[in-house]
């Protein structure tokens, strides 16, 4: 048995010595690649947002762009705004959680997939689950507050005489139609913005009550 008592890595010899500088070298080369592995993971998936302690990361935001892009609905190309949408689709999929009734089925999810992204292969599960959260919301909507709002005929004569006629007139629309010709669609966008008013309070409402936190 050598015995190695009172030797030190400087009364070796220098080829040992030289041997153990390699691999300390070698070892602190791969502690910086792990680390620097490590750093560029947690900048690749750094959370931007917690909301209720749900976390939204940086990959979730690429996610959600190429989602937008997939569907051709409109981009979010300011990062606090495509935030925020991600802060309010997850609001929203909470309060649609505590619902009854809401349910969408794959083939709805199909059938809508087939309208908006045909002909481009076969659609991720991340993209049928964020269509499928569309529909949702879609129907939780309609039945939580679309049942309550009418648009009467004398709501339907002001968005006429106030936005429809000043509208075609700006855009030198010649002639401009009568109200009886537009009446049904004139109706649709008075329901519709109606309805975006009222989820736009509702949603309000809901971030007060919430424990939401941004990271820059």
């Amino acid at each position: 048995m050598v015995n190695l008592k009172g030797v030190t890595p400087y009364s070796l010899p220098w080829v040992i010595r030289s041997n153990m500088g390699r691999f300390s070298y070698f070892l602190f080369i791969f502690v910086l690649l792990t680390l620097g592995q490590s750093f560029q993971a947690e900048v690749i998936d750094k959370v931007v947002a917690v909301v209720d302690g749900h976390i939204i990361t940086a990959s979730d935001m690429r996610q959600e762009r190429d989602i937008l892009m997939r569907l051709n609905e409109k981009q979010v190309d300011d990062d606090k705004a495509l935030v925020q949408q991600l802060i309010d689709n997850y609001l929203i999929e909470a309060q649609i959680a505590d619902f009854p009734g809401i349910e969408v089925t794959d083939d709805d999810v199909t059938k809508e997939l087939q309208k908006s992204v045909a002909g481009e292969g076969a659609p991720s599960q991340a993209l049928r689950e964020a269509v499928r959260l569309r529909i949702r919301m879609q129907k939780y909507f309609e039945m939580r507050f679309g049942q309550f709002i009418q648009a009467s005929d004398e709501d339907v004569n002001k968005y006429y005489n106030v936005v429809f006629v000043p509208e075609a007139q700006k855009r030198g629309l010649n002639p401009i139609p009568p109200l009886t010709q537009v009446s049904d669609l004139i109706r649709n966008n008075v329901i519709q913005e109606s309805l975006h008013h009222e989820i736009t309070i509702w949603l309000e409402a809901i971030r007060r009550r919430s424990n939401i936190e941004v990271f820059e």
